[in-house]
């Protein structure tokens, strides 16, 4: 296996978050990105649900951004974001 070195910003405080969370689990902190890395390799997604809090998904930009797409994508294929508006315009008016 071949390996490449590579250089992205991390907020400081998270690094030596992470860190210690990776030396108590007996690991270095390349590794534990690695282990990352191969688990999203192996799933084909995030390893972990990915959400934004309620309160968040009720502001206007983002509800304005939501119903005023006419298409999403789903799996590759469009798909008419008219067909769930209803329950979508119901959830937003629950959450508001």
């Amino acid at each position: 296996m071949s390996t490449v070195n590579y250089t992205l910003p991390i907020d400081e405080a998270d690094k030596k978050n992470a860190e210690a969370i990776f030396k108590g689990l007996g690991m270095t902190f390349s590794t534990g990105i690695n282990i990352y890395i191969k688990a999203v390799n192996r799933q084909r997604k995030i390893p972990f649900e990915l959400a934004i809090d309620r309160q968040s998904a009720t502001t206007k930009p983002f509800r304005s951004s939501l119903l005023d797409a006419p298409k999403i994508v789903t799996d590759g294929h469009e798909v008419d974001r008219f067909m769930k508006r209803k329950h979508l315009e119901k959830e937003l008016e629950y959450s508001g």
